[in-house]
């Protein structure tokens, strides 16, 4: 499936899709702030680089927003640097 990312410029962050039950199951929103791409994944500078990056790795980022909406999935997923501090990320 192509990737749904989209640079979110007034958010700084970078919106994504995951389907934890799989393409037939629901799509959840995610985003992942735009420090992390760059201090984590070392993002270029521009918002393709930034989508680009995320696309990239979304293997490991994608992993764990699903893991981040099965812990409670009535909060907002909002990947953050401390997100990828102590998860082996």
């Amino acid at each position: 499936m192509a990737s749904e990312a989209i640079f979110l410029p007034a958010a700084g962050s970078v919106q994504f899709a995951i389907y934890p039950d799989g393409y037939d199951g629901a799509r959840i929103i995610a985003r992942i702030d735009e420090e992390v791409l760059h201090d984590r994944f070392h993002a270029a500078d521009g918002e393709s680089e930034l989508v680009s990056t995320y696309d990239r790795n979304a293997d490991s980022i994608d992993a764990l927003a699903t893991a981040r909406y099965r812990e409670n999935p009535r909060v907002e997923i909002r990947l953050r640097s401390t997100d990828f501090q102590s998860g082996g990320f």
